[in-house]
């Protein structure tokens, strides 16, 4: 067993956080290489009705890859040398696991009849793996705010329903994560849900989710953001958008 105190223990520590901090810094480099892409063709556009376009905001997410992409080089380095510091010591090195993925909503906003009583937005979440690796252990948290105005739905079930024999069901995909899910969403307003089986796979997708906002809770603006976890030394990422509505 390693002592906690030696130097041997903080440099295996060092590693783990240097490689979250990669996990961390490749997923912004790719929502903000999908921002420009977006934001290039809004100049397409916005440049057959206008003579004059200003580019700092691209240029601005241009700089900032550039210094992420730098700062993805210096960890990379200090991975290195925390790994031949490794050798040196007669150990083997950790393993290095690279996840490769991203997530996304796509949504739509469906108003009531004159008259109705709730504005319904209606989304898929999809996860898609650009990697080797599989996504296992993978716990899905969506954040929805303000809290207690907004309720969120969907084809996630009680994780109870797969308890016992005879219990197989082959339509429960996803199910909430942990035991006091209610009390959490009341709270919060989290859903920690995951999927049933993932296994390896391209995309994954959680489809039907609905949220539903009550006319006596107009006026009202909210977020619905999702944050994938899948070791708890690492931080969660995010996913490239999330939904945004106000309702007047």
């Amino acid at each position: 067993m390693v002592d906690p105190n030696s130097e041997l223990f903080r440099a295996k520590q060092q590693v783990i956080y240097y490689r979250a901090e990669v996990v961390k810094y490749r997923n912004r480099i790719l929502e903000l290489e999908r921002v420009v892409e977006k934001e290039k063709v809004r100049n397409n556009y916005l440049q057959q009705k206008l003579r004059v376009l200003n580019n700092e905001k691209i240029d601005s997410y241009l700089q900032e890859i550039k210094e992420l992409q730098q700062k993805i080089l210096e960890l990379e380095v200090e991975i290195e040398e925390e790994s031949t510091f490794q050798k040196i010591k007669g150990e083997p090195s950790i393993k290095q696991n690279t996840l490769d993925f991203y997530s996304y909503f796509n949504y739509s906003v469906v108003f009531p009849a004159e008259g109705g009583e709730s504005v319904c937005i209606y989304s898929h979440f999809t996860i898609v793996n650009t990697g080797e690796e599989p996504l296992n252990d993978m716990v899905v948290c969506m954040k929805v705010m303000p809290v207690g105005a907004v309720i969120l739905s969907g084809q996630i079930s009680d994780p109870k329903l797969l308890q016992g024999p005879g219990t197989a069901r082959e339509d429960i995909k996803w199910v909430y994560a942990i035991e006091d899910w209610r009390k959490k969403i009341m709270e919060s307003g989290e859903y920690w849900i995951k999927p049933i089986n993932p296994k390896s796979f391209s995309t994954l997708t959680l489809k039907g989710l609905e949220i539903t906002v009550d006319n006596y809770k107009r006026p009202i603006k909210g977020t619905i953001e999702a944050f994938i976890y899948f070791d708890a030394t690492q931080s969660p990422s995010s996913s490239l958008n999330k939904i945004n509505f106000q309702i007047p």
